[in-house]
């Protein structure tokens, strides 16, 4: 979640501070040996830090886990919603949302390779945690806003904003985890490319695409 560093004391800033190189240790610990296998011993150890102090910060290694899932989805959902709310038309911010996306997959593929592989059996738990992002359905709502205003406006076709954007954050989502396991910036950049390509040409109207 976004802080302004202003308006923090000294004290607060530092425990933000801990709490990141918390989190960091963690995701390093997690991403090469998996959830299970990793100890909060060996965590404490990792961010140098005292183990009694980990657990001042996380009563759990299940809420440690729970809040990196939640802090990395937060910046995540913050830089795509500075896409999305981006100056231009409709069709360009649509544009630049998905051009975002291989960007943001390499910066953050140890999360969303952990994410993968350990999220599963945890997922239910997540959806019910009162405390979860709601960069998904924040998402999804600016995307299907973005597509019913190019409506609107005669640039794209009539169609359903919802299905519009079901099917292109089912199919950012498919292609984020895809790419993660493995990630190769060329591949990210044209597969993103032909994503767009798709959607906006499946979007525009006849004269739109003339232009």
């Amino acid at each position: 979640m976004s802080v302004d560093r202003e308006a923090l004391s000294r004290r607060q800033r530092e425990r933000q501070h801990h709490k990141q190189e918390i989190l960091s240790a963690a995701l390093r610990l997690f991403s090469a040996r998996g959830f299970h296998d990793v100890s909060m011993q060996e965590i404490a150890a990792e961010a140098e830090f005292a183990t009694g102090t980990l657990y001042h910060f996380f009563p759990s290694k299940e809420a440690l886990f729970n809040e990196l899932v939640r802090d990395c989805g937060e910046r995540i959902t913050e830089n795509l919603v500075a896409a999305l709310d981006a100056p231009g038309t409709e069709a360009e911010r649509l544009a630049n949302y998905l051009r975002s996306l291989p960007g943001q997959i390499e910066e953050h593929a140890l999360l969303l390779r952990l994410y993968i592989s350990e999220v599963g059996v945890r997922r239910a738990r997540l959806a019910r945690d009162p405390g979860r992002p709601q960069g998904e359905p924040l998402i999804a709502e600016k995307v299907r806003d973005l597509v019913a205003a190019g409506i609107r406006k005669g640039s794209f076709r009539r169609v359903h904003p919802d299905v519009v954007a079901l099917a292109i954050n089912s199919t950012v989502e498919t292609l984020a985890l895809d790419m993660a396991e493995q990630f190769d910036r060329t591949k990210a950049a044209y597969l993103f490319e032909q994503a767009e390509r798709f959607f906006l040409d499946g979007l525009l109207t006849p004269q739109e695409l003339r232009k």
